[in-house]
């Protein structure tokens, strides 16, 4: 494991050649872990947050929350949803390094495949157009809880957009590498 880190980032600018998969998949996962461990340090304040916040309102109205209009789905208070507002810009940061920590290992691994390194870009759009949007739907999900909007519904078509693309990815990556030299090199063990 840790000579394919060791590999993957002293190739982090490297854009040729070929990579295994025995030096691609353990670097592949711990950029992962680590990308999931900084994801969750970055939520914790915000859901600590929103327990506390959860506990003075309960304080606050003994009574519980508002009843449901008929006919209306129930909706909670605004002062009750997370402000999530602070996570984007260094979740974006964290997605960023991510993937330029991903961005090489994954062109060569492609180029393992004999397939061009473009194909490495195919989930970016969609989350692209998610980290675009994503401040203006958490801003009308604090205003309207529970009214839906068509930002929502952007939001959710591009996030399944973005997983069925993932997941095409890791199953082109995952595939068996062409045997002998390609028009990318000869092959890494």
């Amino acid at each position: 494991m840790f000579r394919s880190i060791g590999y993957n980032l002293a190739r982090l600018g490297n854009f040729s050649g070929r990579e295994s998969r025995g030096l691609y998949w353990p670097y592949a996962i711990s950029v992962f872990v680590l990308g999931m461990v900084a994801g969750l340090l970055l939520f914790v304040p915000v859901m600590m947050d929103m327990m506390t916040r959860i506990m003075s309102y309960t304080q606050a109205h003994p009574e519980g929350l508002p009843k449901p209009v008929p006919g209306q789905p129930p909706a909670l208070p605004p002062e009750l949803m997370p402000d999530m507002s602070g996570m984007f810009v260094p979740m974006a940061v964290v997605n960023l390094v991510t993937l330029l920590l991903y961005a090489a290992a994954t062109v060569r691994r492609l180029h393992d495949r004999d397939r061009s390194g473009w194909w490495a870009a195919l989930p970016l759009p969609f989350q692209l157009i998610g980290l675009a949007i994503g401040p203006r739907v958490m801003a009308a999900m604090m205003h309207r809880p529970a009214t839906p909007s068509p930002l929502t519904m952007l939001s959710s078509l591009a996030s399944l957009a973005y997983w069925a693309a993932f997941i095409v990815l890791i199953v082109i990556l995952a595939g068996e590498p062409t045997r002998g030299p390609n028009r990318f090199g000869d092959p890494v063990s």
